[in-house]
């Protein structure tokens, strides 16, 4: 008995341990951390169709996995009508809204690699935290520049996304007023239809 006391102890204070290393990493430092692993992946050169390259775009998914909060930024897109859902519904929607935003978020920094991100003022709050960065593209000898401002929380082992608001526009706020109009026009059942239509398109599309 004392010696599994002593092994429960010892894995008890290795989890808080664990856990206050996580914690100890700023918001802007783990957005730093993961950008640069999704961008090494991404550089990365594979031949279509191969296991190679089904390994990289699993890897990639990981390290997206461990950054965006996809649940609850799928419950503050849904709004009031994720209280409605039943918990296999949520799962549901969860799994089809990252797979989207998946596809989308690889599809955008695959087209431009070549941009420079700089991290700007970070603010904390609780269990919140913002970080705003502003990311420059050269394009035709030109540079645009666009201010992305990270919405984070504690979540599992550190810090996750919720939110994602590039020039003052919000990415949970634009998936609430699409969402909530297609629910309120036709069904809840209708939304989920289209998400996976547009998710069969993607694929078919090879994004």
């Amino acid at each position: 008995m004392k010696t599994r006391m002593l092994a429960t102890t010892i894995l008890l204070v290795l989890f808080a341990a664990s856990q206050a290393q996580a914690y100890a990493e700023s918001p802007t430092q783990v957005l730093k951390r993961t950008h640069r692993r999704i961008n090494q992946l991404l550089a990365r050169t594979v031949k279509a169709g191969t296991p190679a390259e089904k390994t990289l775009k699993d890897q990639i998914k990981k390290q997206i996995n461990t950054f965006l909060d996809f649940t609850e930024l799928a419950r503050r897109a849904l709004a009031r009508h994720w209280e409605a859902r039943t918990e296999a519904e949520r799962k549901e929607f969860v799994s089809i809204l990252q797979d989207l935003i998946e596809r989308s978020y690889t599809k955008q920094l695959r087209s431009n690699l070549a941009y420079k991100l700089e991290y700007g003022k970070e603010s904390q709050e609780g269990d919140t935290a913002s970080v705003v960065t502003t990311v420059k593209v050269v394009k035709n000898k030109r540079t645009t520049a666009i201010v992305i401002e990270y919405k984070m929380r504690k979540a599992g082992g550190g810090w996750m996304v919720y939110d994602v608001v590039t020039d003052d526009v919000s990415i949970v706020r634009n998936y609430r007023s699409q969402f909530n109009r297609i629910i309120r026009r036709e069904s809840y059942e209708a939304l989920v239809k289209k998400m996976r239509d547009k998710l069969q398109e993607t694929s078919q599309s090879g994004g």
